[in-house]
Order: C-alpha cells, then sequence, then structure tokens
C-alpha cells in the first residue's frame, strides 16, 4: 500500500513537471508606438493587390537561417498574427510616414487613381552570415502605361544578437524597400507627364 502510494505521488509530481508551460515570446513587425500624422501632403497613391510570402514565412515561429542550406524555426519565439498582414501594414506606416504615399487595399476604394502593387517575398530572414536580407520582386501596374518590375536585394548587418534585434533590422529593411517603391512610383509619374513641345 505505501509503495502504491508512493508511486502514485510519484507520478503526479513528473506530470506536474512534465505539464509546465512553456514560455512564449510574441512579436510584432509593425510598432504600434509609432505615431500617425493625422495630415500630411499626399505625394502618391498605391493600390496593394498581393503579397506572397514563401511557405517558409508562414510559419508561427522566427525563422533564422543557421547554415547554408538550414534553417531554425523558434518554437518560444513567435510572430504574434500573420506575417503577411503585419508585412502590408509596416509596408503601408513608411510609405506613409516617411514618403507620404496614400496605400489602399485591393477593393478599398475602386474610384482613386492608383498605381497596383504586386509584391512577392522571396526571403526575409537573419543568414548565419550576420546580416538580415529581404529579397524579393516586385511590380507597379500603373492606370496607364505599361507595368514596370524590380527586383530587390536588401540586407542589414546584425549588430546584435537575439530575436528582437532581429525585427528592428526587419523594420528597417521594410523601410528601405518603401523607400525605392516610392521612388520608383515617382519616376513613373514622372514618365507619364506629357512632354511640352
Amino acid at each position: 500500500m505505501i509503495k502504491s502510494g508512493l508511486l502514485i505521488a510519484g507520478l503526479i509530481l513528473l506530470a506536474g513537471c512534465a505539464s509546465e508551460p512553456v514560455s512564449l515570446n510574441y512579436y510584432l513587425l509593425h510598432s504600434p508606438a509609432t505615431e500617425e500624422a493625422a495630415s500630411k501632403e499626399i505625394t502618391g497613391r498605391l493600390r496593394i493587390d498581393k503579397i506572397k510570402l514563401p511557405d517558409y514565412l508562414k510559419q508561427r515561429g522566427l525563422a533564422m537561417q543557421t547554415g547554408p542550406t538550414t534553417i531554425l524555426f523558434s518554437s518560444q519565439h513567435v510572430w504574434a498574427e500573420p506575417l503577411a498582414g503585419d508585412f502590408l501594414q509596416t509596408l503601408s506606416a513608411n510609405l506613409w510616414q516617411d514618403q507620404g504615399i496614400e496605400v489602399f487595399s485591393q477593393n478599398i476604394y475602386d474610384k482613386a487613381q492608383t498605381t497596383g502593387v504586386t509584391l512577392v517575398i522571396d526571403d526575409f530572414i537573419a543568414t548565419h552570415k550576420g546580416f538580415v536580407v529581404l529579397k524579393g520582386q516586385y511590380w507597379l501596374f500603373p492606370d496607364d502605361g505599361e507595368p514596370v518590375s524590380k527586383r530587390f536585394f536588401l540586407r542589414a548587418d546584425q549588430q546584435q544578437d537575439g530575436f528582437e534585434h532581429t525585427v528592428e533590422q526587419m523594420r528597417e529593411l521594410i523601410a528601405q524597400l518603401a523607400a525605392e517603391m516610392a521612388n520608383e512610383t515617382a519616376q513613373l509619374k514622372i514618365s507619364e507627364e506629357p512632354q511640352n513641345q
């Protein structure tokens, strides 16, 4: 009887240890603390039609390249929301705050004269070589005129270890992408203007 009582007590103790919750760290790509300007001069308009991410970025856990062909997915460091939506929110905020470009989602305001955007992300990850990379291609579809395609490869050297610093670097890369897209959009507007004869 004493042996079975000790056995039950031991099993309860082991079950308690085994069911201890794993501490999760949640990350947002966008910054909720960034205050948006209420009124600003609009320099352009874009309509984001599509953002496509590779399958490895659709995972909940943050990914980090650990070798030339290997990726680690963290089980304790996870995105607080799906990355595609968070990426769009961060890109839109940067286009508006830094570039003065108003961003519409598809079907929000069909009457606005906007340039459509399709964005394909090939890679968005911290590498084993000590930098974070954002690589892909976007297409701009003006109302009148030919579409423009642009490939991009942006990188930021990591100054610290850890996922928090990595996410901050990712934000910086999206800001760089927003600046590049704004510049390309401005070039489109210039080329579409009728030339004085």
